[in-house]
């Protein structure tokens, strides 16, 4: 074989072993996360710390219990219902839970471009089934997470995808600040997120006033955090201050790379959503973050 030849059946090779490495990835979900007693670790040239509480929502089925979907495909247009059961490993379906910040069930709708986000409150039946109306969503693929606790069990999030067909936007992430207006608001967030544990703080402010939030789900705000690539839920812990308009939480990044936090908030009866885009360095040893923007611009070309 000359040498072209010899390259284009190379070429073709290494696309056969990355895509089918791509699909396993997809299948398996997670960037592993290490829970043993090693502080800090690297997996595939990403940096990791361990975490006290592993990323979750990679997973359909964990812990006993899996997220059944109704239906994976939502129709375009208009608001739609939505339903769901959570089946134990028997083939039951749950029907009694534990309240979890004030709700039995938290259902998060996440554009995999990270940028549409949904925090919902599905109704429970007597059966155990769960809808909700979901609205109106721009074509594209969804990653939907479940976050529960069955009756005396462990609290869990399971995720599972979900397709709303038509023409997919080219929708770029917003650049990563500290600062977004959300209806005239002013939401600034305080901190330096970094490898494991950091605790960020939130001000709501009109103009250089500062507001103190409504009690919104038990607490003065709620924070999700979501890696960018397998789009992993973390753990965030509210850290309560009734005596300070600050909103403060420890959130655990378990690599280095791009995140999205969305604090939903509560002023006058209206809940918002302030995202922000974070991103977490490596630390400096040489191993590069594979979610880096700048990565990913630099193999574009």
């Amino acid at each position: 074989m000359n040498t072209p030849g010899k390259l284009v059946a190379f070429a073709a090779v290494v696309t056969v072993v990355f895509g089918a490495a791509a699909a396993i990835g997809s299948a398996v979900g997670p960037i592993d996360v290490d829970t043993g007693s090693t502080a800090h670790d690297t997996h595939g040239g990403v940096d990791m710390v361990d975490v006290a509480d592993p990323p979750r929502g990679l997973a359909i089925a964990e812990g006993g219990y899996r997220l059944a979907l109704d239906s994976t495909v939502v129709p375009a247009g208009d608001s739609k219902a939505f339903g769901f059961a959570i089946v134990d490993d028997d083939g039951e379906t749950v029907t009694a839970f534990d309240e979890l910040h004030e709700r039995p069930l938290h259902l998060i709708v996440l554009s995999r471009n990270m940028v549409d986000y949904h925090h919902l409150h599905p109704t429970l039946d007597p059966t155990g089934h769960w809808t909700v109306e979901l609205p109106e969503l721009d074509p594209g693929s969804y990653r939907v997470f479940a976050d529960f606790q069955p009756a005396g069990g462990a609290n869990l999030t399971l995720g599972a995808d979900v397709t709303v067909p038509g023409d997919v936007a080219d929708v770029e992430l917003p650049v990563a600040g500290n600062v977004t207006n959300v209806d005239g608001y002013t939401v600034t967030m305080n901190g330096t997120p970094t490898l494991g544990d950091s605790e960020l703080s939130f001000t709501v402010s009109t103009g250089e006033d500062v507001l103190r939030t409504d009690p919104y789900l038990g607490a003065s705000g709620h924070l999700v955090a979501i890696r960018g690539g397998d789009l992993a839920y973390l753990h965030v812990h509210p850290n309560e201050d009734e005596n300070t308009p600050v909103v403060t939480f420890t959130t655990e990044f378990p690599t280095a790379g791009v995140y999205r936090l969305f604090f939903d908030f509560s002023l006058n009866d209206t809940v918002r959503t302030a995202a922000f885009t974070v991103e977490i360095p490596d630390t400096g040893d040489g191993h590069e973050d594979e979610n880096s923007p700048t990565d990913a611009h630099e193999e574009g070309h």
